[in-house]
């Protein structure tokens, strides 16, 4: 029986910071200054490798991290823009998934164990905790981050998985699994993890498609 539901972030949560703030199609930088959208994934998807794992040990340091991602950005992609544009540039694209945060309310009044499993980063992770609004709906020991745990989802050690399953404090199989990547489904499935392959950039779509499935499981 489900008794804990883990959930993603970016992507499920909120919104991946990176893509839409470089890649969307309209109001990406890629598209503003006529950057190759490949080029621009690739190399921020490297960045983002550089950062996942690594902590913070107080506001400054997180502040220092991100001026060193976007300083290494503006390094590879020399454009019009300064570290302190791509900053401000950056809260516009952290933003809540629509009616997640209402079915994570919903969830947790019907008694149920809530837990973030999150590759994530010390500088955009406090601010979509704020924007989502987690305090409250999730207990702090119960979010497990790649910065704090030193490993990524994809780790064939699994440190995430049990790091989660830990925190919720019951049987793996009593967990499910929402993530909106399907190499880190695959990878929960092979620790023994149940998951659910949640559709990414659905909009209010995702929520809905999500409360269906959690109907038909009777946690809802």
């Amino acid at each position: 029986m489900i008794k804990s539901i883990v959930f993603d972030i970016g992507g499920v949560l909120a919104y991946d910071v990176w893509e839409y703030l470089l890649l969307d199609e309209e109001s990406g930088v890629a598209a503003k200054y006529n950057l190759d959208r490949e080029v621009v994934f690739k190399f921020a998807h490297e960045l983002w490798l550089k950062f996942e794992c690594r902590p913070a040990h107080s506001s400054a340091e997180r502040e220092s991290f991100e001026r060193e991602y976007w300083a290494l950005f503006l390094e590879r992609f020399r454009i019009n823009l300064t570290i302190d544009d791509l900053i401000a540039r950056t809260d516009a694209f952290i933003r809540p998934v629509e009616g997640m945060r209402e079915l994570l309310a919903q969830l947790k009044a019907r008694g149920h164990i809530l837990v973030i499993c999150s590759d994530n980063n010390e500088f955009w992770f406090p601010r979509q905790a704020e924007k989502i609004g987690l305090d409250g709906l999730v207990d702090q020991n119960r979010i497990i981050l790649s910065q704090h745990i030193g490993a990524s989802k994809l780790s064939p050690n699994f440190e995430m998985f049990i790091a989660a399953v830990k925190a919720a404090q019951v049987d793996k199989t009593d967990c499910v699994l929402i993530d909106d990547r399907a190499k880190n489904i695959a990878r929960a499935m092979q620790f023994g993890l149940p998951s659910i392959l949640f559709p990414a950039h659905a909009d209010h779509y995702g929520a809905e498609y999500l409360r269906k499935l959690f109907e038909k499981m009777n946690l809802l």
